[in-house]
């Protein structure tokens, strides 16, 4: 019986439906079954060895920043669309921040992954699948704040039973116009990114296990990792992503979920780690 690949995917800021990876997803099964189905022209099911679940996390924000709108109504300001769209964007940075208050949406979130990852490791009938995330934006922060406290002992994962959920089982990584570069002002020991694939893996799997970081250069929310982390944790991959409107432009921030030169290579680790794991 073979092995399953568990991939999440996760969204970045601003005002998220429950489908908002329904595109990516299409494209990655539709892209990994033929490249499977090619080297493995006689397998059953080629569609069952991924498993995929999106991560809504913008809900959690969703009431205090509606409230907060509502209170700036009656007033008579300008820019209110750019206005509204400011609470919805920056304050999802800002609110995410660790916070001794009662909100504290910072354990709120990861509290969410947690309950997500564990809803994936048991679709996938194996705790112990390897574990593939693919950030956006903000998301790429979460993300990588999420392992590396799950790494250094920083907070427990429930269940505690679950090596995918305690973050065990990360093999593939993949950022897209992240903004991580710009939270390394606020810390002290930048230099110590997550391990990827993680060190269980690791030794249980010498070929596999990656971090692509993907930016395209008009993007100004993204940035390279390489400078801050080095060659040796996380490749940087310029993506051209958008068309003729959003291509050249910072508008190019929201184009990478189906652009082709952020899928191909996803879909390259993903098949590399299904035939590792499954020889």
């Amino acid at each position: 019986m073979s092995r399953k690949i568990a991939v999440a995917i996760i969204h970045g800021i601003g005002t998220q439906a429950d489908d908002f990876a329904m595109e990516m997803e299409e494209k990655l099964k539709k892209h990994f079954i033929k490249r499977l189905r090619k080297i493995k022209p006689y397998i059953h099911a080629p569609e069952s060895q991924i498993v995929i679940k999106p991560i809504c996390w913008a809900d959690t924000f969703a009431e205090p920043e509606t409230i907060l709108w509502e209170k700036f109504q009656s007033r008579k300001l300008d820019y209110m669309l750019l206005r509204s769209a400011m609470i919805h964007v920056l304050a999802d940075a800002i609110a995410y921040q660790r916070s001794p208050s009662q909100k504290n949406f910072y354990k709120k979130i990861h509290a969410r992954i947690d309950e997500k990852l564990n809803e994936l490791a048991c679709e996938t009938g194996d705790g112990e699948a390897p574990l593939c995330v693919i950030a956006h934006s903000l998301g790429t922060v979460i993300t990588s704040d999420h392992f590396y406290d799950l790494q250094q002992g920083k907070r427990i994962a429930e269940p505690l039973d679950n090596p995918l959920v305690k973050g065990e089982t990360l093999t593939l990584f993949y950022t897209m116009g992240s903004p991580i570069a710009l939270w390394s002002i606020s810390y002290d020991e930048f230099d110590r990114p997550i391990e990827v694939p993680a060190k269980k893996m690791k030794d249980r799997y010498a070929n596999i296990g990656e971090w692509i970081n993907f930016y395209d250069k008009d993007d100004i929310i993204a940035y390279p990792l390489e400078p801050l982390y080095g060659s040796q944790y996380v490749k940087d991959y310029q993506a051209a992503v958008g068309g003729l409107l959003t291509g050249w432009n910072p508008l190019s921030h929201a184009k990478y979920w189906t652009s082709h030169s952020v899928i191909k290579p996803i879909v390259n680790g993903l098949i590399r780690t299904w035939l590792e794991i499954n020889k």
